[in-house]
């Protein structure tokens, strides 16, 4: 049985929103608290949740018989955004809204662009499987 597609949409909805209110926080509203904490609660959630993602999808890859040139780059991808995901959990945690306005900026571009790289790879692997 393969739970991947059912993570990663969960996750993926978790992870945009997380970053995009970490965007919106850091570029528009520095005084609001409730931007970063909405982030931050989304972000939690995610980070539990793309560990699985991670780990569904090495399970479902010997399930499918999909092009190693897509699939590669997508796993690679995959592991640094759950890596990304997890550090900076971990330092929003600890610096909460200390954290300065370029180190939130690059956190939050970092993990849309690869957030959306993951997902846009990940479509075009499960289109070339139909």
């Amino acid at each position: 049985m393969n739970l991947h597609p059912l993570v990663i949409y969960i996750t993926g909805g978790l992870l945009l929103t997380a970053y995009g209110g970490y965007l919106l926080h850091f570029s528009l509203l520095r005084n609001n608290s409730f931007s970063f904490y909405y982030a931050l609660a989304n972000h939690a959630l995610s980070t539990l949740l793309i560990i699985v993602a991670v780990l569904t999808g090495f399970s479902a890859e010997g399930l499918v018989k999909a092009n190693s040139l897509l699939l590669t780059p997508h796993k690679v991808m995959a592991v640094i955004l759950a890596l990304l995901t997890l550090l900076s959990f971990i330092y929003l945690w600890i610096k909460q809204r200390d954290t300065s306005r370029k180190v939130g900026l690059v956190i939050s571009v970092a993990g849309l662009v690869l957030t959306v790289s993951v997902i846009l790879l990940g479509w075009r692997i499960r289109l070339t499987l139909v």
